[in-house]
């Protein structure tokens, strides 16, 4: 049985706790925070891959509202702009949640986004140059229901999204609606799974996650239900039988207990390798934890702060919000009479080798009171540790929330994740990181997700390092069943990981702007197998980075996009097929151009 204590527990043994080791500094001034709506859902997405977080917000007034789209606009405030008359921000919905996620594989994130009261859901297709077309045909958007929210992900490993809605009812009138299952044909088209009891049970569902919970490379499906009911998990049996069918698990407390569940949020709260779940319920009921032991064994836990307080929860998250090496929980509170607050609580997992939650009590972020929903964690300003935005559900006088982490001198790692034979977003990825922290070798997961909570979505993982001078490995298992692994890492990164291909990595930029541009000697130099390369750029440029043999035949494309101005650095990983000897690499941004030679040895 995992160790697992209360901090009211360890002061018995004399253990005094730390406070958590930076603050949060709430932002007052801006479109974000000054556009009042009965706002739901969070989603942190660079939809004009940038490289900054651009942020969604939807919006669910009866009456109809437009939802809204705030564009990142980089260095050197890290200001938003909001982008008003285009499909995407005038639709005048009834929105719930959202989630964005490359459908048709073209390099960019389009978004689906669901409605209440009986109206159609709505898909909106990324055009690859910041704008969106609504998609209004096809069987997705001509389903009315009473949906709550939704998330992509490939559950048959085709190398395409699949899509499932969650749907609740009116409890007064027409009753429970069951989900829906949309598999992707590959072409654009979706065809709707009408068999079997994910499409067909009837719940007052809430939160939905794709989560390979008993980790045999298949997506299962969790779905948190309200009005007392119980919670569902669905077994995905694609590794079992080659088939991607389903079986309702109704044995074990995390599917018996019954409770009024709005969210659940999946992560490695112990670092052991698996997710745990935390399920955030509403109606002055206590929260509930189970950790994961592996072959689909969970343990409740019920002598921990983070169960310990009942209250109207929406909307949970974990995120590592002091970069120690650990998740945090972030859980908001919803629909009570009256105003309130949201609660963090600090994982001391690093700190005494046992998961604990110390609940926070200081600062803004745990003390403005309001009728908050969904939130997402997000690194909007690149500086490496989780800002967070909180929707505020009330009425459109009900300004949404915004909290910028002031930093602690901790490291960090952020990934992308870009498939090739899976999906483009590299939804349902594992990212595993090894790092050594305060002495310590410590392996952290994290999963690429459609939905993190409910209504909160980041297709970035985020990783905090402590003070560890360098990233000793990183894996990645990809959908497809492909591996791919990088070694010796430095920290402080962002990367993007291509699936069997090169890995791109953004460095983590200050405010500053560099005045020149210039390309770095590659370090190590000869190499095997992999190299970093830096590079700056004074301006924003089209930028394309090469790599040649002496012949001057290409062997490889490392960066072929529009950046920003800053620092970049790229992790040049050789293929098993390219020879030992020289090679030279070339950047190409705007007028300027430079090569310089790198050596690989076999």
């Amino acid at each position: 049985m995992i160790r697992i204590l209360s901090c009211v527990a360890l002061a018995w043994f004399g253990f005094v706790s730390s406070l958590l080791s930076q603050s949060f500094t709430k932002i007052t001034g801006g479109a974000v925070v000054t556009n009042g709506g009965a706002s739901r859902s969070v989603n942190w997405v660079d939809y004009d891959n940038d490289g900054f977080l651009d942020l969604f917000v939807s919006n669910g007034l009866r009456a109809g509202q437009d939802n809204f789209l705030y564009h990142n606009d980089g260095l050197p405030d890290f200001s938003f702009t909001r982008i008003t008359g285009a499909p995407i921000v005038s639709d005048r919905g009834k929105s719930d949640g959202s989630s964005w996620g490359d459908y048709d594989n073209d390099g960019d994130a389009d978004v689906f986004v669901v409605n209440w009261y009986n109206d159609n859901n709505m898909f909106f297709e990324n055009n690859g140059d910041g704008t969106f077309a609504r998609i209004t045909t096809g069987v997705f958007v001509n389903d009315g229901g009473l949906s709550e929210t939704c998330s992509w992900g490939d559950y048959d490993n085709d190398g395409f999204l699949d899509l499932y809605v969650s749907n609740s009812g009116d409890v007064n009138q027409t009753g429970p609606r069951p989900n829906f299952l949309y598999r992707n044909n590959g072409d654009k088209t979706f065809a709707k799974i009408t068999s079997g009891a994910m499409v067909t049970d009837l719940f007052y569902s809430r939160g939905i996650n794709w989560v390979d919970y008993d980790d045999d490379g298949d997506l299962d499906m969790f779905v948190a239900n309200e009005e007392n009911q119980t919670n569902n998990l669905y077994q995905n049996q694609l590794h079992e039988t080659g088939s991607a069918t389903f079986n309702k698990i109704t044995a074990g407390a995390l599917v018996t207990d019954r409770a009024s569940s709005w969210s659940g949020s999946w992560g490695d709260v112990d670092n052991d390798g698996d997710q745990d779940l935390i399920v955030a319920n509403w109606g002055n009921q206590n929260n509930a934890l189970y950790i994961n032991h592996g072959a689909g064994n969970f343990e409740k836990i019920v002598n921990e702060a983070v169960v310990a307080e009942p209250g109207n929860f929406a909307c949970s998250g974990w995120g590592d919000v002091d970069n120690d090496g650990d998740l945090d929980l972030f859980l908001t509170t919803a629909y009570g009479a009256t105003a309130s607050r949201n609660h963090l609580y600090k994982n001391l997992l690093m700190e005494t080798s046992i998961v604990i939650f110390e609940k926070i009590t200081e600062g803004s972020l745990v003390n403005d009171t309001g009728h908050s929903y969904g939130f997402s964690w997000g690194d909007y300003d690149n500086d490496g540790d989780l800002d967070i935005f909180v929707a505020k559900t009330l009425n459109e006088a009900e300004n949404n929330a915004f909290y910028r982490n002031d930093g602690n001198g901790n490291h960090w790692l952020k990934v992308y994740c870009f498939g090739e034979k899976s999906n483009r977003s590299g939804i349902g990825a594992k990212v595993r990181v090894k790092a050594a922290i305060a002495g310590k070798a410590v392996w952290q997961m994290r999963v690429i997700e459609g939905q993190n909570g409910y209504c909160s979505q980041n297709l970035q993982a985020h990783f905090g390092l402590g003070d560890a001078a360098t990233i000793d490995s990183i894996k990645i298992e990809w959908p497809s069943g492909q591996v791919d692994v990088l070694s010796h890492v430095p920290v402080d990164t962002s990367l993007t990981i291509r699936e069997s291909k090169i890995t791109e990595v953004q460095e983590g930029r200050s405010h500053a702007q560099p005045d020149e541009f210039e390309l770095a000697q590659n370090y190590p130099n000869p190499f095997n197998p992999s190299t970093t390369i830096r590079y700056t750029l004074a301006a924003p440029q089209a930028v394309q980075l090469t790599i040649h043999d002496t012949l001057g035949r290409q062997v490889a494309l490392l960066v072929d996009k529009h950046q920003a101005a800053g620092s970049h650095t790229v992790i040049f990983a050789a293929p098993p097929e390219l020879s030992a000897g020289i090679y030279l690499y070339t950047i190409k941004a705007g007028l300027f151009r430079e090569t310089r030679k790198l050596a690989l040895l076999k």
